[in-house]
């Protein structure tokens, strides 16, 4: 299934037979890897550590790591290929080969300059937008709660990045 999840089967994570010393080595390697990856994308290595920290406190199930993985980094096959290191056997992480990497997919430029105008626009602004955007993100929130979030953090002062930022929410 391209881009999807198997459940079952020989591929996915839980290289049980590996050592510990072998486990970590992995680890480094894939964070290094991430981290060079979105060195510019600060937001992103926050929603990353969000999503590891979740994973190891099992306060997502498997499922949902999987899913929020695959939003994070759609289109950095490398990457999607990785994370199934971490995950427990008999989960993987399939990739579309078809798929562009998000710089050449519409609006991925545009929505990382978006949040750059929030934050030069207003710094005190910055923190609250992206706390709803991390909350839409990790808790599935729909798309009017987050609407409605976002209209009163920035329709009375900045209605113009409330406008543009209606552009960028897929269709209710």
């Amino acid at each position: 299934m391209a881009g999807g999840v198997a459940a079952e089967g020989d591929g996915g994570g839980g290289e049980g037979s590996t050592s510990s010393e072998e486990t970590r080595n992995a680890a480094k390697r894939y964070l290094k890897e991430v981290t060079e990856t979105f060195e510019d994308q600060q937001e992103k290595l926050v929603m990353f550590r969000e999503v590891m920290n979740d994973f190891g406190t099992e306060r997502t199930d498997v499922a949902g790591v999987v899913e929020r993985v695959k939003e994070l980094f759609k289109g950095h096959n490398n990457l999607l290929k990785g994370f199934n290191f971490f995950l427990p056997m008999g989960y993987e992480i399939t990739v579309d080969k078809d798929e562009p990497p998000p710089e050449t997919m519409a609006g991925f430029r545009e929505t990382l300059d978006f949040i750059r105008v929030v934050k030069e626009r207003d710094e005190r602004l910055y923190r609250p937008f992206m706390d709803v955007i991390f909350r839409y993100w990790r808790q599935h929130m729909n798309v009017i709660k987050l609407r409605r979030e976002v209209d009163a953090l920035l329709s009375k002062d900045y209605p113009d990045l409330f406008a543009e930022f209606i552009r960028y929410l897929p269709p209710t």
